[in-house]
């Protein structure tokens, strides 16, 4: 009796075995099949212990995230991992980002809620973005402060928010490999804020940290231009990022610019040609340079300095942009039409106010139904940009 018991039993274990099998044959073929996909897949046998993992994906693809959900449900309930991202797949793919984000959250995907959050930002979904960095930080405040911070800081302007991150790590990590880049960030939250002393003292404890931060030199010297310092202190500060090797222009060109805020054009000149000459490909040294140009009113200068620039970058927007204003204060319409022309093309995203330049460009050169609806393109991005409505309400009569 007991051989015949064990005989039934191996019996029964190799039918399972065989339904499993069976079963499983029938998903791939479903879920590689475009064919087979329109038929159903029968329920899976006793035992199978994917088999509700399969049957979730199947219904993601199907584009029934509700029926996914009660697939995985028990074992997303047990924290399993697999089950609980196909949960929070099923919650995004309702519109349920909260939901998602919750369950990543509780799963301690780090590295998953980063790449949400880049995503995000990419798509221009702020919010989203901000509730993904979050959940970063308070997983992982170490590694996760820098990019909220930088996001606080860069996309909402929330310099308070930023302040608050950064001083928190600051306090709970004194040993971190990055504390002198949150005392550097946290000197720029302070500066863009006008509390210059503070900014002086955080870009000061960020260079004892680390001497060879030329950026906190570069920081540090226009808090104290902005104090009030004084020309030469500032200058002496941006000496000091000159003097580091990794700065590649970058000490040169901060002393071009603040020369240009005091009106010494040609010695910011000087500094402009030597930034660009260590470091070519900086695209925006260009267009400082190229506008600073234009406002001492060297036109031919500023005019060659965007032109020879386009040549290195040929679809960089922003060259055309400034070029186009450098032609109309030069009395060259057809240029300036064709130079804006090109830089709404380039421009990625829409801005506004490369609409509201257009639209006086052509205003200027008598085109006012041109004028017109590159006001009106203008204030489809920006409704509240009074350039653009007061050419509208001008030329829309």
């Amino acid at each position: 009796m007991v051989v015949v018991a064990v005989a039934l039993m191996s019996l029964w274990s190799v039918r399972q075995v065989w339904l499993v099998n069976a079963w499983s044959l029938q998903y791939t073929r479903h879920a590689f099949n475009v064919v087979a996909q329109k038929l159903a897949v029968k329920e899976p046998p006793v035992g199978h212990a994917r088999a509700a993992f399969w049957l979730a994906h199947v219904a993601l693809r199907s584009g029934n995230p509700a029926l996914a959900e009660n697939f995985i449900a028990s074992q997303a309930a047990q924290s399993d991992p697999f089950a609980m991202r196909l949960m929070a797949d099923a919650r995004l793919a309702q519109g349920d980002f909260s939901g998602a984000l919750a369950i990543w959250q509780q799963a301690g995907e780090v590295t998953l809620l980063m790449g949400v959050a880049s995503q995000a930002l990419r798509a221009g979904h702020l919010e989203e973005a901000l509730m993904a960095y979050s959940a970063v930080w308070r997983l992982d405040t170490e590694s996760g402060t820098l990019p909220l911070a930088n996001f606080l800081f860069d996309n909402m302007q929330d310099y308070g928010r930023a302040e608050y991150v950064l001083r928190q790590s600051l306090v709970l990590f004194p040993n971190s490999i990055s504390w002198p880049v949150w005392s550097h960030r946290l000197g720029d939250t302070l500066r863009v804020q006008k509390r210059w002393d503070e900014a002086v003292a955080a870009y000061k404890s960020t260079i004892i940290r680390n001497p060879d931060d030329w950026l906190a030199h570069i920081g540090l010297g226009w808090a104290r231009y902005e104090r009030g310092d004084g020309l030469q202190a500032v200058i002496r500060e941006f000496q000091y990022a000159i003097d580091a090797p990794e700065s590649q222009g970058g000490g040169h060109i901060a002393i071009a610019h603040v020369l240009t805020r005091e009106m010494r054009f040609n010695e910011a000149e000087v500094w402009f040609v030597q930034a660009l000459a260590l470091n070519p490909d900086v695209q925006w040294w260009y267009v400082d340079r190229g506008n600073a140009a234009r406002q001492a009113g060297n036109l031919a200068l500023a005019l060659e300095v965007y032109q020879k620039a386009l040549v290195r970058f040929p679809d960089f927007s922003p060259i055309f942009y400034e070029m186009a204003y450098a032609y109309q204060l030069n009395k060259q319409p057809a240029q300036a039409i064709t130079a804006i022309e090109q830089a709404l093309v380039f421009m990625l995203p829409p801005e506004a106010f490369y609409y509201v330049r257009a639209g006086s460009i052509y205003e200027w050169v008598g085109d006012n139904n041109q004028a017109l609806h590159a006001y009106c393109q203008a204030l489809l991005i920006d409704s509240q940009n009074a350039v653009a409505y007061d050419g509208v309400q001008r030329l829309g009569k």
